[in-house]
């Protein structure tokens, strides 16, 4: 696993390198005006698309290992198939819009849908217990209330970790710092397929953060924090559904911080949208506005 590790940073550092040299045609694409636009110059927004690859490459290593050190963390083809074509509308719906900046919120909402949709059909994803054991005899008697909340959580979670994406090396470390708990617990527990899974996305945000901070020469763009939020998501779920040890208030605590900055940003809207309403539509008085 420590192989899998290496081989997805090494991977990473190599295919964000060569966006960094490779990808300023696609950066000019950026609009100068744009209110994220704090930096000077082309920066690519591509660090998705070598995050994508270099996690699809390695983790294929749990499907036929070529060392011999995932001998604990194999898993069958079908399903890192699974992981992969449940990941990847949302990924791609990311990185299109880094190409072109013009896919529509509705089409992103959608995307992340379609993958939220593949994640409890294809992977089986459901939160089956609260962790409070007189609410789970209810919770029991209502399978379809976990598998909705597991589909709002992989819906969801790509755009939280959107929205915290900023400065440089703030996503991704916050991912990383995430992902390395997930796969210590993971360990702890004896789950290693799981492990070896967040070890790769581990290495390839380590690889990204080399050319991300501290002088930002690689954004990883929506691809690359839809990637994170999608992993992380299905991850999270499926440590607590395999190993019943795990304690389903573990995983929202870790994630705590991009669900709270997503629910403030809701919650600012909402505000905003309802003192709009309140003054102009129903013709506040002058005195009241001021």
């Amino acid at each position: 696993m420590l192989t899998q590790l290496i081989l997805a940073f090494l991977l990473s550092v190599v295919l964000c390198g060569w966006l960094v040299r490779e990808g300023g045609r696609f950066a000019r694409r950026y609009p100068a005006d744009a209110p994220q636009r704090f930096h000077v110059g082309d920066v690519p927004r591509l660090g998705g698309v070598a995050m994508l690859a270099a996690f699809v490459l390695v983790s294929a290593r749990q499907v036929h290992p070529l060392i011999g050190d995932l001998r604990l963390s194999v898993v069958s083809w079908q399903v890192w198939a699974a992981i992969v074509l449940t990941v990847l509308p949302t990924v791609a719906g990311g990185i299109f819009e880094d190409l072109t900046h013009r896919l529509r919120p509705v089409l992103r909402f959608l995307l992340t849908g379609v993958s939220a949709t593949l994640a409890v059909t294809l992977l089986g994803l459901s939160i089956d217990r609260s962790g409070l054991a007189w609410f789970d005899g209810i919770w029991r008697w209502t399978p379809w209330f976990g598998i909705a909340l597991a589909w709002l959580a992989v819906a969801g979670l790509p755009h939280s970790f959107n929205l915290i994406d900023g400065y440089n090396g703030l996503a991704g470390a916050v991912a990383l710092a995430i992902t390395a708990a997930l796969a210590y617990v993971a360990l702890k527990v004896g789950d290693w397929p799981l492990a070896a899974l967040l070890s790769s996305l581990a290495g390839t945000t380590a690889g990204f953060l080399v050319w991300n901070y501290p002088r930002g020469l690689l954004f990883a763009g929506d691809g690359g924090a839809y990637l994170w939020g999608s992993v992380l998501a299905i991850a999270a779920i499926a440590l607590v559904q395999r190993n019943p040890a795990v304690s389903p208030w573990f995983p929202m605590l870790l994630l705590s911080y991009p669900v709270v900055e997503t629910l403030f940003s809701v919650l600012f809207v909402v505000g905003y949208v309802a003192a709009y309403l309140t003054i102009v539509r129903f013709k506040v008085p002058r005195w009241l506005r001021r």
